[in-house]
């Protein structure tokens, strides 16, 4: 190796060579470092990516799910709306049915104050007129007696009247006869 290492020292050539020989194993060896830390580099991101795209892969799973478990509520909850405008919409014909019925019912209970109110001036003008009519009943039986008794009392005078004018008539005819 001494021998080399003299022949090396005197010959400039072979020295640039060996120099240019060690420079290319330098740049072969850097190369292969460089390649092995851009391999392990590559590695590394390769089985980072991996872990991310399973990582990945799950969320998008979970997530699916939950977009599956969203569309069935948010499908739940259009029904539930539709419900909700059909439900509106029915208590609005509820409601106008409502004010129809109250003013009726208004009105009803107006009329039903006023029918009350003619109603007891009826009644009190019935009751009146009841008593009025006993009374007048009363005085109309007490004439019809008196009317019967007067008409008795006129048949009986209309008799006598007649058998007294009968009588004398009679006695006009005798007293006639007995002139003659």
């Amino acid at each position: 190796m001494d021998e080399l290492l003299c022949k090396i020292n005197d010959d400039s050539g072979f020295m640039v060579l060996i120099a240019i020989a060690i420079v290319i194993l330098l740049f072969v060896v850097l190369m292969v470092v460089t390649s092995s830390m851009r391999i392990k580099s590559y590695k590394d991101r390769f089985i980072n990516i991996q872990i991310d795209n399973q990582e990945k892969d799950a969320l998008i799973s979970s997530l699916q799910e939950e977009l599956k478990a969203l569309q069935i509520k948010n499908a739940k909850n259009e029904q539930e709306l539709q419900r909700f405008a059909e439900t509106k919409k029915i208590l609005e014909e509820t409601e106008s049915k409502l004010e129809r019925l109250q003013t009726t019912s208004a009105a009803l209970e107006k009329l039903q104050a006023e029918t009350r109110s003619e109603l007891d001036h009826t009644s009190t003008t019935l009751a009146k007129l009841t008593e009025e009519h006993r009374t007048i009943r009363e005085k109309f039986e007490a004439l019809q007696e008196d009317n019967n008794k007067l008409h008795v009392n006129n048949a009986r005078l209309l008799m006598k009247l007649e058998s007294e004018a009968r009588f004398a008539t009679e006695m006009g005819k005798k007293q006639n006869s007995g002139d003659a």
